[in-house]
């Protein structure tokens, strides 16, 4: 035979209060901080004297910069984090750790440099925002904007046409079916007024079997829209797989 189910409870939020209420006597309270005290006072002594050496070091820094000391109290807790991460984390995963911190508190209009000294202050340097954005950023805002086979048949064929947010635009064009006799041209179109035609920004022209197939269309910025087309001009018509991707 099975075991019982157990009866499920869903809460009130009146019952949650009264727990928590229950919870919160003074008396108990004053059982556990007295057990507890005794083995905190080591770790609070320890940290009172690295709490007084953040608060001199930011202090110092904001004052080699004459920057923002109204703020002393965000760089410090910025101070404090990036600490504790030194207490947590070691190596690929602290400067990980740390440049999130960073990035955080730049996003927040804080001084660039100032907090680059403080984290080198702690020993820890700050990667530039060049790798920051590659390694960290762009992973997770790049996306998929299209992709497929084209099946050319001598016209000019749009392969991606992308219109929205600024965005960078790159991709892969696969012209492994191309044969001696064949020749095709991919070219990349960029608006820069909203009531004007595509520009042509490049044309490049591809004949033969090709060596390196893979053909990547390096980052173009799209700050209205982009488009990308691939024509085939001689030999029997070939398809043609693509693979496009916005990111940062």
């Amino acid at each position: 035979m099975p075991a019982r189910r157990r009866r499920s409870y869903v809460r009130s939020p009146y019952l949650r209060l009264k727990m928590w209420d229950a919870k919160m006597k003074g008396d108990i309270y004053e059982i556990q901080l007295e057990a507890v005290k005794p083995l905190a006072l080591p770790i609070v002594g320890s940290y009172q004297a690295t709490h007084e050496l953040l608060i001199s070091r930011v202090k110092e820094i904001l004052s080699r910069l004459n920057s923002e000391p109204s703020l002393l109290q965000e760089y410090m807790w910025y101070a404090e984090k990036m600490w504790k991460l030194t207490q947590r984390y070691g190596s690929d995963a602290l400067q990980k750790e740390a440049d999130a911190l960073y990035l955080w508190y730049l996003a927040r209009g804080r001084n660039d440099i100032a907090l680059r000294m403080i984290a080198q202050a702690l020993g820890i340097k700050i990667s530039s925002l060049e790798h920051i954005v590659e390694k960290t950023l762009a992973p997770i805002l790049t996306s998929i904007i299209g992709k497929g086979t084209l099946m050319a048949d001598g016209s000019e064929q749009s392969l991606i046409e992308y219109a929205g947010e600024i965005a960078t635009i790159s991709g892969y064009i696969d012209l492994s079916n191309m044969d001696e006799g064949d020749t095709v041209i991919i070219r990349c179109y960029v608006k820069i007024r909203e009531d004007s035609d595509y520009k042509l920004y490049r044309s490049e022209t591809f004949e033969g079997k090709q060596p390196e197939p893979a053909l990547y269309i390096l980052p173009k910025l799209s700050g209205l829209a982009f488009k990308t087309t691939l024509q085939q001009t001689a030999g029997a018509y070939k398809s043609f797989d693509y693979l496009f991707v916005k990111g940062i």
